[in-house]
């Protein structure tokens, strides 16, 4: 009896061991990566041998955290798909990263560098100790002559010098050789702290009518990678076209390389569910405060969860079944997604680092002109309007701005705005000179009985030291009172745009070659005489 038990056992374990060797690796390489703003469904591509009959295939390799929802398979041959599962090999941890092989190469280079450098070293002390071993001159019994001992002497200063310079360069060189070890080990520690994972497989069970060659595509979603959106905006002069050169920074940490792979950059979201809000019933009732006694109405919660149909029941109970077999990607969002395909193959390397994809490059109608509000700050800032531009899909970002060749420095494109135009600003131009400086004749400070009254007045001069017509918008302000008992007289606004709710003071003017023009401002404040008022 107990043979046979043993018999039966040995049977199963051999049945488990053949089911196991069943099941064949394949090969494949990640094609192509569709890369949302928050993660990255990657395809894969692999040919593979399938036996007449049921055959287990196994995607090895890859990232633990695979959004299990979105796995797809399909192929292409005389065989249908029959299940799709994914499993985590505890077993199998990601290999070393790219980065790390590559400083784990120059470790040991300079470890072989460094061995060199002290033998050098070595030699350099045994030819000095050699040296002075061998300095004694003549015998015991005869002397040396001058002339002999002279020789011998530059000889041995020389060849003494020699030797110490070597050792001397050898050790610097042996000093920087440590740095460099030090460092790169350093980093390797860090990056070999991090926890290694482990691997993900997708197991694949396919019937197959006959023998045949057949060609498998996975693709999957995964979370750890992203990309977000940078600009360069080049102005040649005021007379052309603005250029807007729309890159993406692409980045990933998911364990396994993009190499030459086709990037499609898309400007969706799949974490964002694209589900439409429910209203649900805002019941009133009341309740007792018992604190004051009174009685006080209040609304319940509307996040109150919907009473569970039968139907509903019954939705969930096919999810649950059709997620245990196989269930395709389905992008959702609540905003329109704009896909970018990238021409040139591309190569992320997994270390989280941006990565720069130019998406596009558009010529976009401007608008050019200056401005300046001098009582915050005497430069002109070129401005460019640009219109057109809602339909090419820009996401909030930084700019790089270049004008006329020189870089001029950074701005943000924020495409979320209701108008039709989208203002930049092209940076500081000297060339257009504005000052604003207090007209002291006009200035005073007077008692009126129990009032005092404060008169002032500036001058804003604008010149154009530029060979071309410019357009120009100057901002300035009246004090604005918040107290009955402070009262502000506009004495004079040299026929200022002036908003009455900000205080606020624009002249819009064109300015000819080395022309100069000149406003003023000019008001008076009346206050109690024993109060401060804060004038700035």
């Amino acid at each position: 009896m107990k043979k046979i038990i043993i018999g039966f056992f040995m049977l199963v374990l051999s049945l488990q061991l053949k089911a196991g060797s069943d099941e064949q690796v394949i090969k494949s390489d990640i094609k192509e990566v569709t890369v949302f703003q928050q993660g990255a469904q990657i395809y894969r591509v692999g040919s593979i041998l399938l036996n007449e009959g049921v055959n287990e295939i196994l995607f090895v390799d890859l990232p633990q955290n695979i959004d299990q929802r979105s796995i797809q398979v399909s192929g292409i041959g005389n065989f249908s798909i029959l299940s799709v599962n994914q499993q985590i090999n505890y077993l199998k941890i990601q290999t070393e990263s790219k980065e790390v092989k590559s400083l784990v190469d120059s470790l040991k280079m300079l470890e072989n560098k460094k061995s060199e450098v002290e033998i050098a070293i070595e030699i350099c002390q045994q030819e000095e100790s050699a040296l002075l071993a061998n300095k004694v001159i003549g015998g015991t019994q005869n002397g040396v002559n001058i002339e002999s001992l002279k020789i011998a002497m530059n000889y041995f200063q020389s060849k003494l010098t020699e030797i110490k310079n070597k050792e001397l360069k050898h050790t610097r060189d042996l000093e920087i050789i440590k740095e460099k070890i030090t460092r790169i080990q350093n980093q390797l520690n860090n990056l070999r702290s991090k926890k290694k994972e482990p691997t993900s497989e997708i197991l694949i069970t396919v019937n197959a009518a006959a023998k045949v060659n057949a060609k498998m595509n996975l693709s999957y979603v995964i979370f750890e990678a992203g990309w977000y959106p940078e600009y360069d905006i080049r102005a040649v002069s005021i007379k052309d076209p603005v250029n807007l050169i729309y890159k993406a920074k692409v980045f990933q940490s998911s364990s396994e390389e993009w190499k030459n792979v086709k990037l499609t950059i898309s400007t969706g979201n799949p974490q964002i569910s694209g589900e439409k809000p429910m209203i649900y019933p805002w019941y009133l009732n009341f309740y007792e405060a018992y604190s004051n006694k009174k009685i006080m109405i209040r609304g319940t919660s509307n996040v109150k969860p919907a009473p569970v149909s039968e139907s509903a029941e019954l939705d969930d109970a096919l999810m649950k079944d059709t997620e245990a077999s196989y269930i395709p990607f389905t992008q959702t969002t609540n905003q329109t997604n704009v896909e970018f395909k990238i021409d040139v193959p591309y190569t992320i390397p997994s270390d989280g680092k941006a990565n720069m994809v130019q998406i596009n490059e558009y010529k976009l109608n401007a608008d050019f002109n200056y401005y300046s509000a001098p009582k915050l700050n005497t430069d002109a800032f070129l401005l460019a309007k640009i219109t057109g531009w809602a339909e090419y899909s820009l996401l909030p970002g930084q700019a790089n701005i270049f004008f006329e060749g020189t870089f001029v420095g950074n701005s943000t494109i924020n495409p979320n705005i209701t108008q039709d135009t989208l203002d930049l600003s092209l940076g500081r131009d000297q060339s257009i000179v504005v000052t604003r400086t207090k007209i002291k004749d006009f200035e005073s400070k007077r008692v009126l009985g129990v009032n005092k009254k404060d008169t002032y007045g500036w001058e804003i001069s604008i010149r154009n030291n530029k060979n071309s017509i410019v357009s120009i918008v100057i901002d300035d302000q009246f004090p604005i009172s918040s107290n009955k008992d402070i009262e502000v007289e506009q004495i004079e606004n040299s026929n200022a745009q002036y908003n009455s709710t900000t205080g606020k003071l624009t002249w819009e003017m064109n300015l000819n070659p080395l022309e100069t023009k000149k406003v003023h401002v000019k008001y008076s404040i009346k206050y109690p005489k024993d109060k401060i008022v804060q004038i700035n």
